[in-house]
């Protein structure tokens, strides 16, 4: 049994999240619809038959009381957290099986399953046949100021509208932060992290992977420190901002800022390292990338 692989690919004009690689002579795919508000996993997750006879589709949804949370995605999954006015944690695992034999695809579809124990969350996937392809996704609804730590191996995590206190690790995939705020802490290594309109006190650290961030007109929260090693930064400043910003690359690195955003902003270097500092006040949002250039713009498009 194949896998599929979820990653983040960041550049420094926008975030494309997407599954997928190729089986045979046909791409199998699935596409993590970010934007998406509904729960369906319909609306989430495809995976394209392809060259395999039939193609079967589940989910299982589980309750959990809200306590911290450990969710651990399937290898080559991938998870979703958003924030709902509900008491507990609702927790569905979107899945689907391209197989060659129709009786074999459903088996596998009844033996890839949620597995609770205790406050831990992952899935179970059975042992590799050799002649299908699986794919997960889990859509996890948390309470309000709720707590959840997830790790993923050879896959994405991302919160969207999410507020309270989570940490993501990802090794080999992706990250993304949209519309969420709360005390937020993200790892990931091999992959790249994207932050947009996020509020709070976030911290990322990404090693092998571009760091990409859309700011909002004013940071509500303690602040935003994000570095990247290895890779490229890419910084979008709405045109009313009216917090600090501070960013480090190494003197060599091209930095790049552009538009009125860019216009009073103030340059130095000093021991190996450039720092260009705009908007008002302290820096509350810092960002640094070791080894990778910076574009900075004044403007973005609101999704």
């Amino acid at each position: 049994m194949k896998r599929v692989i979820f990653g983040l690919l960041v550049a420094a004009v926008g975030v494309v999240l997407m599954y997928g690689r190729e089986h045979r002579s046909s791409s199998i795919s699935i596409t993590n619809y970010e934007s998406a508000t509904s729960d369906n996993c319909s609306d989430h997750v495809q995976l394209h038959q392809g060259e395999y006879a039939t193609l079967v589709s589940g989910e299982e949804t589980r309750m959990l009381p809200n306590q911290p949370l450990s969710i651990r995605a399937a290898n080559n999954g991938g998870i979703r957290v958003t924030t709902w006015d509900g008491p507990e944690f609702s927790v569905k695992l979107c899945k689907q099986v391209a197989a060659d034999a129709e009786p074999e695809a459903h088996k596998i579809l009844d033996e890839t399953k949620l597995t609770v124990e205790g406050p831990t969350v992952s899935v179970a996937v059975p042992q590799d046949s050799g002649h299908s392809n699986v794919a997960t996704l889990l859509l996890v609804k948390a309470p309000r100021d709720a707590s959840v730590n997830l790790k993923v191996h050879n896959g994405g995590a991302s919160l969207y509208h999410f507020s309270g206190t989570a940490e993501a690790e990802t090794t080999n995939g992706g990250i993304s932060l949209k519309n969420s705020t709360g005390k937020l802490t993200v790892r990931a290594k091999n992959g790249g992290v994207s932050i947009r309109d996020c509020g709070g006190e976030v911290n990322a650290t990404v090693a092998n992977g571009g760091l990409s961030i859309a700011l909002p007109e004013r940071w509500e929260g303690k602040g935003l420190d994000a570095h990247t090693q290895n890779g490229g930064l890419s910084i979008a400043v709405p045109k009313n901002f009216s917090s600090g910003l501070e960013v480090v690359a190494s003197v060599h690195a091209g930095l790049v800022c552009r538009g009125t955003a860019c216009q009073n902003a103030q340059r130095t270097s000093e021991g190996g390292r450039q720092t260009l500092r705009l908007g008002a006040g302290e820096p509350q949002i810092r960002a640094t990338t070791q080894n990778g250039g910076v574009v900075i713009k004044d403007e973005y498009t609101k999704e």
